[in-house]
C-alpha cells in the first residue's frame, strides 16, 4: 500500500483525578513524541480530546477540553463550520494546548473515544488515521461503569467504516479486549496502578510513534457510520463548578 502524505493524530487523554499522579509527565513525553514525528515526509496534525464528568443533581455533568476551547467545544465539533479548528499541524498550538489540561472529576474514556473518532480526518486516499488512548481507568469504570460499554461494537465498526487506527495505553480488561477487535488496534496493558506514576512513558511512546511513522495507509473508502454514538452533537451547555476533590 502507499505511504501516507499525511497523519492526523488525535490524542485522547483522561483527564480525571485519578491521572494526577501521572499526567505531567504524559503531557512531556507527548511534546517529545509530537517534535520528532512532525519532521517526518508526511505532513502530521493533531487533535485533542481530554475529558472528565462528574455527576451533579442527578445528572452527568461532563467537562471538555479539546484543541479549539472546553465547555461547549464539542457542539463545534458538530457544527461543520467549525470543524476545521480539531486538527492542527501548529506544533506549538497544541503543545500549548496540551500544557493547559487539567484535571477533575471522573472518567468517561468510551465517550471520549467516540468524540475524537468524529474528528474532521483528512481523505482516506492520502492519510494515515489514527487515534491515540491514554488512561490509569479500565474502561468499565468511570462515572457510567459498564452503562457505555454496549456500545463498544459500534465504536468498532466506526473504527472500520471511517479507516482508523488505534492505539489504547490503559489496564487491560474485557472491555478493552472487545475494542481490540477493530482491525489494526493495539492495546497496551499498563498494569500497576498508583496513576500510572511508574509507566515508562517514553519507551511506550517512542514504540507509537515509530509505529505510526513507517505505517501505510489503510485500503478502501471511508464508509457510512453513525455521529455522537453517546448524543454528545445535543448536549445542553451550562456552568458548573469543577474542583480537584471530585471522585476520579
Amino acid at each position: 500500500m502507499a505511504a501516507p502524505t499525511q497523519i492526523d493524530l488525535v490524542l485522547v487523554i483522561d483527564t480525571s483525578v485519578s491521572m494526577r499522579p501521572c499526567i505531567e509527565l504524559l503531557k512531556q513525553h507527548l511534546r517529545e513524541l509530537i517534535q520528532p514525528v512532525q519532521g517526518q515526509a508526511a505532513k502530521l496534525r493533531f487533535g485533542l480530546v481530554g475529558l472528565s464528568a462528574s455527576s451533579q443533581d442527578g445528572s452527568i455533568v461532563y467537562r471538555p477540553q479539546t484543541l479549539p476551547g472546553n465547555n461547549d467545544s464539542v457542539s463545534w465539533l458538530y457544527d461543520n463550520a467549525s470543524q476545521a479548528e480539531f486538527l492542527s499541524d501548529d506544533t506549538a498550538k497544541v503543545i500549548a494546548r496540551l500544557d493547559s489540561l487539567t484535571v477533575s472529576g471522573d472518567e468517561d474514556n468510551l465517550l471520549a473515544l467516540d468524540i475524537a473518532l468524529d474528528h474532521p480526518f483528512g481523505p482516506v486516499a492520502s492519510t494515515k488515521r489514527v487515534v491515540a488512548l491514554f488512561s490509569d481507568e479500565k474502561l468499565e469504570a468511570g462515572v457510567q461503569r459498564n452503562a457505555s460499554n454496549a456500545l463498544i461494537p459500534r465504536l468498532v465498526e466506526k473504527l472500520h467504516a471511517r479507516r482508523i487506527k488505534l492505539f489504547c495505553a490503559m489496564p487491560y480488561s474485557n472491555a478493552a479486549q472487545q475494542l481490540a477487535e477493530a482491525n489494526g488496534s493495539e492495546i497496551e496493558d499498563l498494569a500497576g496502578g498508583q496513576g500510572l506514576a511508574s509507566v515508562d512513558f517514553k519507551t511506550l511512546l517512542g514504540q507509537m510513534g515509530k509505529s505510526i511513522s513507517v505505517s501505510s495507509l489503510q485500503g478502501g473508502l471511508e464508509e457510512r457510520h453513525e455521529r455522537a454514538l453517546f448524543g454528545q452533537d445535543k448536549w445542553v451547555y451550562r456552568q458548573a463548578g469543577w474542583n480537584d476533590s471530585d471522585a476520579g
